[in-house]
Parts: C-alpha cells; sequence; structure tokens
C-alpha cells in the first residue's frame, strides 16, 4: 500500500506541478472544472445518490457560470460551509440522521464543496502559481507527517468514533514540521503582501484545517457506509480520497490570500 502511495505521489506531482506553472489560466480552469466533475461522480458514490447524470450536468453548469462569476464568492460562501461542516463534525454523531435522511441537503452540500474549491484554486492560481504551490506543499507536507508520526508513535485517537487511525501524536508532529516548513516559506517566498506573523499563522491554521477536512470526509463515509470514494488513485483510493484535506485547506488558504493581500 505504501509502496503504490509513493508511486501515484511521484507520478503525478510533476504533473501538477507543470499544470500549476505551464497552462494558461482559461486551461487551468477547464483541468480543475475536470478534476470537480470527476470528484462529483465520487460523491454521488459516497452519498448514496442516485442521480450521478443530472448532478454532474448540475455540477459543469455550475462551474461554467463561475467563470462570469467573481471566484472570490465561492471562496467565502466556503469559508461559510465548512464552518457548518467542522461543526457537524464536532457534534458527530448527532445529526447523524438528517444527512442520511435528507437527500437535497447532500447533494448541495458536496456541490458547493466542490465549487469552493474550483473558486479557491482559481483565486490562488490568479495571485501567483507559488501561492497555489504552497498550498499544495503545505497539505502534503502535513498529510505526510502526521500518517508517519502517526503510524511510528501514535497512541491516542484523534477522533476514535470517525477515524481511529489518526492520533493526537501524530498531528502534534505534523504541526512541529509544519512551523519547521513555515520559517522559510515565509522568509523566502515573494507572493506575499502581508506580515511575515500574519502569513506564519494562515499557514499554520489552514494546515490544521487540513486535518479537519480529512476527518470531514471520513465522517461522510462513516454516515453513508463506504470505505472508499473509488479506486482509480493506487494506494490513494478515489479522488476524492486523495483531495479530501485539499478542500477545506484551499478556502482556508484562498480565504487568507483575499485578507492579506
Amino acid at each position: 500500500m505504501l509502496k503504490q502511495r509513493v508511486w501515484t505521489a511521484v507520478i503525478l506531482i510533476p504533473l501538477v506541478i507543470a499544470a500549476i506553472y505551464l497552462l494558461p489560466f482559461f486551461y487551468f480552469f477547464v483541468l480543475a472544472s475536470a478534476l470537480v466533475l470527476l470528484c462529483a461522480w465520487e460523491w454521488c458514490t459516497v452519498a448514496k445518490l442516485s442521480i450521478k447524470v443530472l448532478y454532474l450536468l448540475c455540477t459543469l453548469l455550475f462551474c461554467a457560470l463561475s467563470w462570469v462569476l467573481p471566484f472570490e464568492l465561492w471562496v467565502l460562501l466556503g469559508v461559510f460551509l465548512w464552518i457548518t461542516l467542522f461543526i457537524a463534525l464536532y457534534r458527530y454523531p448527532k445529526g447523524v440522521q438528517f444527512w442520511q435522511k435528507w437527500t437535497l441537503f447532500r447533494a448541495i452540500t458536496g456541490l458547493t464543496v466542490l465549487l469552493s474549491f474550483l473558486g479557491s484554486l482559481m483565486v490562488l492560481k490568479k495571485g501567483s502559481p507559488t501561492a497555489l504551490l504552497t498550498l499544495l506543499l503545505v497539505v502534503w507536507w502535513m498529510d505526510s507527517a502526521a500518517y508517519f508520526i502517526g503510524k511510528k508513535w501514535g497512541k491516542k485517537p484523534l477522533s476514535p468514533e470517525i477515524s481511529p487511525k489518526k492520533t493526537r501524536e501524530g498531528l502534534a508532529g505534523a504541526l512541529v514540521l509544519l512551523i519547521v516548513l513555515a520559517i522559510p516559506l515565509v522568509v523566502c517566498v515573494d507572493f506575499y503582501k502581508a506580515s511575515p506573523v500574519a502569513w506564519f499563522c494562515v499557514i499554520l491554521i489552514t494546515g490544521i484545517v487540513s486535518v479537519l477536512g480529512d476527518l470531514v470526509e471520513s465522517m461522510a463515509k462513516r454516515i453513508y457506509h463506504v470505505k472508499d470514494s473509488g479506486h482509480c488513485l493506487p494506494g490513494h483510493g478515489g479522488i476524492l480520497d486523495r483531495l479530501d484535506s485539499l478542500f477545506a485547506a484551499s478556502v482556508c488558504f484562498a480565504f487568507g490570500l483575499m485578507l492579506f493581500s
């Protein structure tokens, strides 16, 4: 499993970096929209939505609409949505029946998560490709550090009812290592237009939010009794399984860019 994860990352990371820096803004939007459509298809599987074709058409329509609307609107909508989802995460398992019963709510929630993700990617791409790469670096660093530290020294589950394998020791160790990463990022990366202290806080908050975003997707899979969103990425499961941390983190980081730039 670990070997598959590593090889998948080795293949995908250069392609992602090339897309960030080489693709013009419109073609990057097309690529990001295609990624959102794939995620929408997998969300139909996770959330037990039987209207897959209709859901994809609605997602495509809103992706096209987002091109003529300010991307910042989706980021702001995403901030409110993720605050709501984090409250639901804190209250779990209360409210589970509501998630299971209301199909329209599940459909709208998934669509809003994906559109706020798309808007966040475009805000960061427009601000600076380096901003987008910085976001990915923070999320990858946090995810990998929490995984390996938790596997080696983890004992206390972070959320036993949702994801027993994620540990408090893994989170604490990942945050320490994120501080080590954040210091040179704040000093060396030149797209920041705010004080180093402000961007240092944004990086740390983004790292924490990425872990919470991962837990939200785990919560959804618990609620709907799904193990993986798909099987297209060896060692990672589906695309949703690979991007779960990034959905929330991208909104947080883009909002920070909007706030301080």
